[in-house]
């Protein structure tokens, strides 16, 4: 029961952080938004583990770990919370979820195997395909919307690139999941910082009840629980299910951006999602007997 619970949490926690980034822009800037986001996250991370009576971080040992981590964290979470404010908040989701496909074309490179198959070829430029008809849409993106999805592109490159590298170094550091999380956190705070006060100064912080609301909940809910909660599922449930998620959490941002904050959503850009959607199913290899409820799978043999 409580896989199960937690399976569905990372699946609403994850379509729900866009939305709550970009509402996080009311009055925070992206870099303070998610600086604030971090802080606070660390702090209540690391009261958690010394109340559970863990010792701690170690920086002498494990400080290329979190370094390869933080990238997760910046610059690539600042790139996302950048784009947030020319992209709307499902096709955020939906260009987050390109990240396997930059994870197989880098694998060569970072983890010196390829990971590229047929199959993966194909869902790579069917996935092409998708971004294509997104670009082609000229209601959702106009203007500085280009900017938006190039940030979430090289988005894309840094997060696929920190796993890699996390990957690579896990095969001889046996590092905690939490402890590697927040070393991350730490080691990603310092850049945040300087960037923050270079590009905005030193400014009043300003909250309204939206961006307050935003800032917990993605620093105790995202971050923290999503974390624990994602790694619970991806330690007792099969790959085949967990590769499921990123197909139903763009459909699910992408709703809530039109329910919530009236979003705007055409043709092209549903076209565009079915692709990419598509692409990550092939990619993916999930077949749908294995996924879905004992009365639909005869529908698919």
């Amino acid at each position: 029961m409580l896989v199960r619970i937690n399976y569905v949490a990372v699946i609403l926690i994850w379509a729900t952080t866009p939305l709550a980034i970009q509402l996080g822009g009311d009055t925070l800037a992206p870099i303070a938004g998610l600086t604030l986001r971090l802080v606070v996250a660390l702090m209540a991370g690391s009261l958690l583990l010394t109340l559970c009576g863990y010792a701690g971080l170690s920086f002498r040992r494990h400080w290329k770990i979190y370094f390869a981590a933080s990238i997760s964290l910046f610059p690539n979470m600042a790139l996302v919370y950048q784009a947030a404010e020319y992209l709307p908040s499902g096709l955020i989701a939906l260009l987050f979820g390109l990240s396997p496909f930059t994870t197989v074309l880098l694998s060569g490179l970072i983890l010196g195997e390829s990971l590229l198959q047929p199959r993966k070829i194909i869902a790579i430029l069917v996935a092409l395909a998708g971004l294509l008809c997104i670009l082609y849409d000229d209601i959702v993106v106009t203007g500085d919307s280009y900017r938006g999805i190039a940030l979430m592109l090289l988005s894309s490159v840094l997060f696929s690139s920190s796993a890699l590298w996390v990957k690579k170094l896990n095969a001889t550091l046996a590092v905690e999941p939490m402890e590697q999380t927040l070393g991350a956190m730490a080691f990603a705070l310092p850049g945040l910082v300087v960037s923050w006060v270079l590009f905005y100064g030193v400014e009043p912080i300003v909250f309204s009840p939206v961006s307050l609301g935003s800032l917990l909940y993605l620093a105790l809910v995202a971050s923290l629980f999503g974390f624990f909660a994602y790694y619970h599922i991806l330690a007792n449930m099969s790959v085949s299910a967990v590769s499921v998620i990123p197909l139903i959490t763009p459909v699910l941002a992408m709703t809530l951006g039109v329910l919530i904050a009236d979003e705007t959503l055409t043709g092209p850009m549903v076209a565009g999602a079915i692709l990419i959607l598509f692409a990550l199913l092939v990619h993916s290899g999930v077949r749908p007997q294995r996924i879905l409820p004992a009365g639909l799978r005869r529908l698919f043999g």
